[in-house]
């Protein structure tokens, strides 16, 4: 497998999963700021734009007109913002060109189906209506999960698309924690847990009068909750350690340690200054695992587009 082809794979994984998630968050904030009062809105989407590093990038493009509708059409709609939904589809889909006769067809069609729908403008009519909108993406992202699952055979091909998927929904659940974490309030909690589908994982475990502080811990170190990030890092590496010829790799080692901090990590209750640096911690190990692997591609230099791993 070349080089080129891994890393396409690994990040056509991660951009999948980031339009699923974004559009997630999305859904969680909109909920959270209809139950407040009206003074209080707007901070519920400054709040998201926070923890996606995104409030610069915003202003230049709405100014102080922070809203549902600018919201959505910045972080679902926006080409020029590389974090929106539609950009994350769109570099998606061109990963899955370029690796085109390497992956199924089912996972072809099912991104090409999304992306058309996103910049053909057959979806700007839910913003009126942003619950359908987020339902109507989530359809379509479940659709392409459904074409991994069912049609790749469980090869490295798999396994670095499965790879990028796994680091980016550790990384997206710590955002949903983080840009929630000032709150208490057990409403939202139970939204969040709603939006990664673990509503129901949750309360037969713990009842649905659980403090906010063991719903972070449940999203942090449960390792049976596939949105979990303890989970998630668990599955990217054994991912990691399964790719062929990765024995003298530095990526699986360095997921290794993030994981086991995240396992180990005595949870700060919401609200904490500890529970913040332990987030911001959480993303830069993921971050570091990312260019970790990039290097272990590429470790010998030369030109990427003829470098192919299996040859160390």
């Amino acid at each position: 497998m070349l080089s080129r082809h891994a890393e396409g794979l690994f990040w056509l994984g991660r951009y999948i999963e980031r339009a699923g998630d974004t559009t997630r968050m999305l859904d969680v904030a909109y909920n959270t700021q209809l139950e407040q009062v009206a003074s209080a809105q707007e901070q519920v989407w400054r709040d998201l734009l926070r923890v996606l590093y995104l409030e610069d990038a915003f202003a230049e493009r709405f100014g102080d007109e922070v809203t549902t509708v600018t919201m959505n059409r910045f972080l679902v709609f926006d080409l020029e913002n590389p974090a929106s939904v539609a950009a994350s589809v769109r570099e998606a889909r061109s990963n899955v060109m370029n690796v085109r006769d390497a992956v199924p067809k089912e996972l072809l069609e099912t991104v090409n189906r999304l992306h058309t729908r996103l910049v053909g403008g057959s979806l700007t009519g839910y913003l009126a209506n942003p619950h359908e909108m987020y339902e109507a993406i989530g359809e379509h992202c479940r659709a392409i999960s459904g074409a991994v699952t069912d049609a790749m055979s469980r090869d490295d091909l798999y396994r670095f698309l499965m790879l990028g998927r796994w680091l980016e929904r550790a990384e997206m659940t710590g955002r949903m924690i983080d840009v929630n974490r000032e709150t208490g309030d057990a409403t939202t909690w139970l939204g969040v847990l709603r939006s990664l589908s673990g509503f129901h994982a949750f309360t037969r475990a713990h009842g649905p009068l659980a403090p906010a502080d063991e719903v972070v811990r449940f999203l942090l170190q449960e390792s049976s909750f596939p949105f979990s990030v303890l989970h998630c890092l668990q599955r990217a590496g054994a991912m990691a350690t399964a790719v062929s010829g990765t024995g003298n790799w530095r990526s699986p080692r360095v997921l290794g340690r993030v994981a086991a901090e995240v396992d180990y990590a005595d949870v700060p209750p919401v609200g904490s200054q500890q529970l913040a640096e332990l987030l911001e911690s959480l993303e830069e190990g993921i971050r570091s695992v990312s260019e970790a692997l990039h290097r272990d591609l590429y470790q010998l230099g030369g030109e990427p587009a003829i470098y192919s791993f299996e040859a160390l």
